[in-house]
């Protein structure tokens, strides 16, 4: 059993559990917890009625063990337009110290809590993360500074989808109601610019508007999460 700090992305994590940070109020708009909702979108809906209900609050874990892997989400927010707090940070902390055997977790995955969109001075969150997490002898640790440069398994599916010798821009569309020249333009950017993460492709921009929008955004998170390769036809050229 280890405790490691790692630069990469936490989702090619192999651990059976991964940690999201939130607010109480039911949002999931920026950062990490965007990249969440996306790829766990029947978690964010239960996310969603647990605020509404304002049954969590700042310092409290909500753990979602429907899939693989769990994710549990760390309380360090109230409203989401407001900073984190250190005690809230260190109350999660305490909390997953003492309660991760009854929970059965063998292994799990954190991100730096609090230090990018929470605010808090990243020495500060260190020292706590390092202060709750690197003694515990009996459970694997990873703790993960975000590298924009790193892929994923859902971008390496994209990469595959990419790489066909002809692209069915139509068929794509039928299966993930992102418009065919919406494909085009996704195609053309991915093998001219290099892009290399999935991150870097939603932060694409052409004349000062972002290559996919919101809206689409979710379509392709979704479509990536379902897409088996060997479950679907060949993807051959179609004009439209």
């Amino acid at each position: 059993m280890a405790y490691v700090e790692l630069k990469g992305n936490i989702f090619n994590t192999k651990a059976q559990a991964v940690v999201n940070t939130v607010n109480c109020i039911g949002a999931m708009g920026k950062g990490i917890a965007l990249e969440f909702k996306l790829r766990f979108p029947e978690m964010f809906i239960e996310y969603q009625e647990i605020c509404e209900k304002r049954l969590l609050r700042p310092g409290q874990i909500w753990p979602y063990r429907k899939g693989k892997p769990w994710v549990l989400n760390f309380a360090i927010k109230d409203d989401w337009h407001q900073p984190s707090k250190v005690e809230w940070v260190e109350n999660t902390l305490k909390k997953f110290s003492s309660s991760y055997k009854q929970l059965g977790i063998s292994s799990i995955a954190f991100p730096w809590m609090g230090a990018m969109n929470g605010g808090i001075p990243f020495e500060t969150i260190q020292d706590l993360t390092r202060k709750y997490l690197s003694n515990l002898t009996d459970i694997n640790i990873e703790v993960y500074e975000f590298d924009p440069n790193v892929t994923d398994p859902l971008f390496e599916k994209l990469v595959y989808i990419i790489n066909q010798p002809k692209i069915d821009y139509i068929y794509l569309f039928k299966k993930s109601d992102i418009q065919a020249h919406t494909w085009k333009k996704i195609y053309e950017v991915m093998k001219n610019e290099k892009i290399i993460s999935l991150y870097k492709l939603m932060k694409y921009e052409i004349d000062d508007k972002t290559l996919i929008g919101k809206t689409n955004i979710e379509k392709l998170y979704y479509f990536l999460n379902k897409y088996e390769p060997s479950k679907h036809k060949p993807i051959e050229l179609t004009l439209f």
